[in-house]
This record gives C-alpha cells, structure tokens and sequence, in this order.
C-alpha cells in the first residue's frame, strides 16, 4: 500500500529534480564557453599563455570566494532564493563579457562567472538530491554530479560551434547563454522549497570546517577530488594551447572536442560504476588517473593527438568516479542542517585544485615549453590519485559498500 501510494509522487518529483539539473548544466555552461575563445582574445587582446592562466584561474577565484561566503546561506535562507541570485550573479557576468575589450574587464567576468558557480554548484547539488526524494533511488547524487560535469563539457562545444558558424563569435556566445539563464530562473521560480527559511540562522562565512561524523570519510575523497579536478583545470585552460602549439590542432570545434571528451568520460564512468564499493571504485579511480596521465606525458613527448586525447578519457573517467563518489559521501555522512555547508567545503577544495596549479602550469610553460610543464603536471596528479588509492586501501575494508 505504502509502495503504490509513493508512485505518483516519484514522477512529478522526478521530473523536477530532472529540471533543476538542467539548470545546474545552464549555469556550468557558462563557466566553459570561454574556453573557445581564448584564441581569439589572445588574437584580439595580445596576450600570452600566462594570462590566459591567469584568466581561468579567476574564475576558480570567484568559486571558493563565494562558496565561503555563502555556503551556509541556503540552509538558512532556503534554496529557491539562493539559486535565483546565482542566475543573476551569472546573467551580469555574461552582460561583462559582451562589453569586454580588455583584461581587465575579463577578469572581471571571469570573477562574476565564478560568483555565480559557487553560488550555485553546492546549493542545486543538494536541491536536486532533496526534490528527488527517493524518486531516483541512490542516483540523485549522480545525477547532480553528471549535470555538473557535462555542463562544463558543453560549454566549449557550445562556444566552438557558435565561433565556427555564427557571426560575432565573442557576443553571440554570451546572447545565448544569457537565454538559457533567463528559462533557468524560471525554473527556480516554479521549483518547489525544500528547506524553508530558518529564523536566526546564521549567514556567517563558511568556516573549512568538518563535522566529526565527516572527518573520516573527508581526507581521502578530498585529496582524489584535487588530483582529478587538476586534470579537468588543464584540459579546460591549456588545451587549446597543447593543440596548436604540440599537435597542430587548430580548428574550434576540434579542440573543443578534446576538452569535451574529457568531461564526456567523467558522466560516463560514473554512470557506469556507481554499483560498485567505496573501495574497488576508489583504486579504479586511481588506476584511471595514473594510467591516463602517463599517456598524457606520452603524448606531449610524441606530439600524438590520439594519446592526449585517450589521456583526456581516461583522466576524465577517474575524475568522474572520484567525484561522484566524494560527493555521495560527504552529503551521506554530513548531518541534514549541515549538508549543504559540508558539500560546498568540498568544493572549496576541488576548485583551489583546478584554479591555482592552472596559474603555475601557465607560467611553467612559458617558462619551460609545453612538453616540460605538462609532464610534470602529468607527474603531479598521478601522485597525488596514488596517495588517495593508498589511504583508502589502508581504511576501507575490501567488502564495504557505499
């Protein structure tokens, strides 16, 4: 009786969450679609590698800045009002993007763009899982993490095909993503309140601080999520200068694709795994990444595109286990008036990793080359993943489940 009686809750509460992911993508989007005209403002602004680092990293900036300032304020204030203000944080970033004609003004709305994920990011992370409620079974974490990660994979592609076919590529991009936000807030708007605004809460700076019921789990999961959003910080920033100065890829929509392949194997793989235990997933998670940035070095050494681009792959693959499965398990193991607070800790600490090792693998290669600089990138995060398999080895038994 029970059963039949949750049935025709579970498809309108799918249905929704469906939605807000959808949302959650629109905003990730606009994190990326950059990525497809570094080239041409480098053309148009005269500016090198460096900077471009520079200019991706301030994103990564405006992340952690707004997930500690505001990590805490959905708890208090509801997810409805919180997840509006991140939409309009990005529609004033996309309104800077069409103005810029210089670095400044693109920092400016690379800081804006980052305000506005890290409003967001957390916040419709938890939103999904609850408007779910149960209706997806164990998926709902999954199927936040996939909207994350494939938002940020569509945005290249998104850019290099409006930078292949339509006029004024460096305005277009944004007049569309501008669209997207605009039916983005009206989905918020309709989406039903999951966690009511409590009187007296504290809207206080998220301190990086862990609830004990989380500190076991945390150390491990953050380290992977560091090593394996280093990867994506690479793919998403230097790519496009990996491909034209290394491989002789020039074309958008080529080195978009790249870049997307990446992202497309974070969804895939943990789409595909997500039955396994915390342990058998983890050391797969690890032996993807090591494995993935071994070809990454072959690749920059060889000058073969076909290994970056597997690199690319299979790094991705291991990020998304890696990722999804940290996310499940900080938001499993945080108490319910914390939760969304926790989560957004733990992307404090995925976007420091794809923000400042992005900076000094920028100066690297102009510095040393983009052979030397990448391989040791390459070095850096199969290490770091080891570390994570390591520890986790040493603390999950081999039967435990998650």
């Amino acid at each position: 009786m029970s059963t039949l009686a949750a049935r025709p809750d579970a498809r309108p509460a799918t249905g929704r969450a469906v939605a807000l992911a959808g949302v959650l993508v629109v905003t990730m989007i606009g994190t990326t679609l950059p990525t497809s005209l570094y080239a041409t403002y480098e053309e148009r602004l005269g500016f090198g590698v460096a900077t471009v680092g520079v200019v991706f990293a301030t994103y990564a900036v405006g992340v952690i800045a707004a997930l500690l300032v505001t990590g805490r304020w959905s708890d208090a204030l509801g997810r409805r009002p919180v997840l509006a203000g991140g939409l309009l944080v990005a529609v004033l970033s996309d309104v800077v993007f069409l103005l810029a004609d210089s670095v400044p003004l693109l920092l400016v709305g690379r800081v804006l763009s980052g305000v506005s994920a890290g409003v967001f990011v957390g916040t419709a992370s938890v939103f999904v899982v609850e408007t779910a409620r149960g209706a997806l079974g164990g998926r709902a974490s999954d199927l936040a993490a996939a909207a994350n990660m494939g938002g940020l994979g569509l945005g290249p592609l998104v850019s290099a095909a409006l930078v292949t076919w339509a006029p004024g590529p460096l305005h277009t991009s944004y007049v569309v993503h501008l669209g997207l936000a605009a039916l983005g807030l009206l989905v918020v708007g309709l989406s039903a309140e999951t966690s009511p605004r409590t009187r007296g809460a504290s809207l206080a700076p998220l301190r990086p601080s862990l609830p004990p019921e989380v500190r076991p789990v945390f150390p491990r999961f953050a380290i992977l999520a560091f090593a394996s959003f280093m990867v994506f910080g690479l793919y998403t920033a230097l790519v496009p200068t990996i491909a034209s100065q290394v491989l002789d890829v020039t074309a958008p929509l080529a080195v978009a694709a790249i870049v997307a392949i990446a992202f497309g194997g974070s969804i895939l793989s943990h789409q595909l795994t997500h039955h396994l235990a915390e342990r058998p997933a983890t050391v797969l998670a690890v032996g993807l990444l090591v494995v993935g940035m071994a070809l990454l070095a072959v690749g920059l050494l060889a000058g073969a595109t076909w290994c970056v681009v597997l690199a690319g792959l299979l790094g991705g693959s291991g990020q998304g286990i890696a990722f999804a499965r940290g996310l499940r398990a900080v938001g499993q193991a945080s108490p319910p008036e914390q939760r969304a607070a926790v989560t957004s800790t733990y992307f404090v600490v995925a976007y420091v990793a794809i923000s400042l090792p992005v900076v000094a693998a920028g100066y690297a290669v102009a510095g040393w080359g983009v052979r030397p600089a990448g391989t040791g990138f390459a070095v850096v995060v199969a290490v770091l993943a080891a570390v994570a398999g390591a520890l986790t080895v040493r603390q999950v038994p081999a039967s435990r489940g998650m």
